[in-house]
């Protein structure tokens, strides 16, 4: 147990160092990826909201006058929790300022005595004014570059910025790319790829001729050559011929809205990262924006997405993750998750901000600050679950390998639900000894439930075999299975 949580430790302070071991399957198998559920009855997907704790974080200091802006970052390093956000002076001049935690609840703002404001440098501002990245540590740059922020700059398009220990920031004097990007573009480091993934923003035009954002996504070997895509003829410049352009087609788009969404809404940010419990996993919680009279105009509620190549999201039942609160409350108007999940125990602690304005309201920030940042509580592999109909429900899974001796299932049943598990080999055939109804039935709330048959539950006869998984059962919700 000490040396999984060491190799969690890792993964979770390097944000983008996957497993180098990738298998076929993961070895979580979530229910991410709706084909994996090949047959169904009275069985449905659901996304389930994270509970909404408590404000971490308020704007309180005079360089975060107008606001605690949209985005921000967390890594898990060691034990201490470090966010990276925005904020907003009363000049609506934009900064990146740091704080640091050790319980995620209580947080505090350093002087880092980096950048002077108003004549005092005992503040907590990096020094870093651009505010379209993620920080990450880069596995593959040396010690004084450790720490990585692509962001965008208005003239330039994408730059580097580089760090040896996330404060201290200097720029590569070349653009990564000159089209610009105004989102929180995301970068990390892909183990099962061996290369850089990229998550940008990109335009589209409609056929009712008006312009929606969009994601698109690029695969780079390395952060420091330039990429070989220039602007042209057909490049628009939607901030002036002065500035870069933006993106259009020149990558593959993976997110956009779409005919299920309402008309005159967009994707504004992805927040795309690997999971650290299993990196086969990618997940997104993207900020839906709804326009209301201008493309800048509106309210922003963060979804989820799931994908298990980084390429094909799926939002299944396109609720809420992080869903708007009352009228008058803090986040009545937009939400926004930053990247970075904590994994502590049977819980994942993500952080995200809330504002009471809606996007393009700079006129009500100037009357009250707006922005503060929650701190959200989801249960380990809780994004979507396998919802069984109370009347009872029946699935059965694509084929998995059998990697481990017993089988463990994240499941909640509630007082008045149950469930059962059957294997099948790969064509469908019961297997002697782990049929259903041999099956001892599972009333629990857990993440780690072992299932056991009349017979008991070891499973090394088995072992790197391909079986399907048959779940029958009423009222329960699984999220996902395991072999240990």
């Amino acid at each position: 147990m000490k040396l999984r949580l060491l190799k969690l430790a890792v993964l979770l302070a390097c944000f983008g160092t996957l497993s180098s071991a990738a298998d076929a399957m993961p070895l979580r198998h979530l229910f991410l990826d709706p084909a994996f559920v090949q047959q169904t009855t009275n069985v449905s997907l659901h996304v389930n909201p994270p509970q909404q704790r408590e404000i971490v974080i308020r704007p309180d200091k005079p360089w975060e006058r107008l606001m605690i802006s949209f985005y921000l970052t967390v890594l898990d390093e060691e034990g201490k929790l470090r966010m990276w956000y925005i904020c907003r002076d009363k000049e609506n001049r934009p900064n990146v300022a740091y704080a640091e935690s050790r319980d995620g609840v209580h947080w505090t703002k350093p002087n880092l005595g980096i950048v002077e404001y108003d004549g005092s440098k005992e503040n907590n501002l990096t020094g870093l004014t651009t505010f379209e990245g993620v920080v990450f540590r880069d596995p593959n740059a040396p010690a004084k570059e450790r720490y990585a922020y692509v962001t965008h700059l208005w003239t330039e398009g994408m730059v580097r910025f580089h760090s040896p220990d996330g404060l201290h920031w200097q720029r590569d004097k070349t653009p990564l790319l000159r089209l610009g990007a105004d989102t929180q573009n995301v970068t990390f480091w892909d183990e099962r790829l061996g290369k850089y993934v990229l998550y940008l923003r990109g335009w589209k035009r409609a056929e009712d001729k008006k312009l929606y954002r969009k994601v698109v996504r690029a695969e780079i070997p390395s952060l420091t050559t330039p990429l070989d895509v220039a602007p042209s003829h057909k490049s628009l410049y939607l901030w002036g011929k002065e500035k870069v352009p933006v993106i259009g087609n020149e990558f593959p788009t993976v997110l956009a809205a779409d005919e299920k969404d309402p008309p005159n809404s967009d994707v504004y940010t992805i927040s795309a990262q690997p999971y650290p419990l299993d990196p086969h996993w990618y997940l997104g919680f993207p900020s839906m924006f709804q326009r209301e009279q201008r493309m800048s105009d509106g309210p922003l509620e963060v979804q989820f997405a799931g994908s298990r190549d980084g390429i094909t999201w799926h939002r299944h039942d396109r609720k809420p993750y992080a869903p708007l609160g009352l009228a008058g409350s803090e986040s009545a108007n937009m939400t926004f998750m930053g990247p970075g999940l904590v994994v502590r125990g049977d819980e994942i602690w993500q952080y995200g901000t809330g504002f009471y304005s809606k996007h393009g309201d700079v006129e009500a920030r100037k009357r009250k600050t707006d922005g503060v940042i929650y701190r959200y509580v989801q249960r380990v592999d809780g994004f979507v679950s396998l919802d069984f109909d109370a009347a009872g429900g029946r699935c059965v899974t694509a084929p998995v390998k059998v990697d481990g001796s017993r089988l463990l299932l994240n499941v909640d049943t509630g007082a008045l639900g149950q469930l059962r598990v059957g294997l099948q080999d790969a064509e469908g055939k019961a297997i002697s000894g782990f049929i259903t109804d041999d099956c001892k039935v599972l009333r629990t709330n857990s993440t780690h439930a072992e299932v056991s048959w009349a017979g008991g539950g070891d499973l090394a006869a088995l072992k790197d075999r391909k079986v399907r998984l048959t779940f029958s059962g009423s009222r329960a919700k699984l999220y996902s299975f395991r072999f240990e």
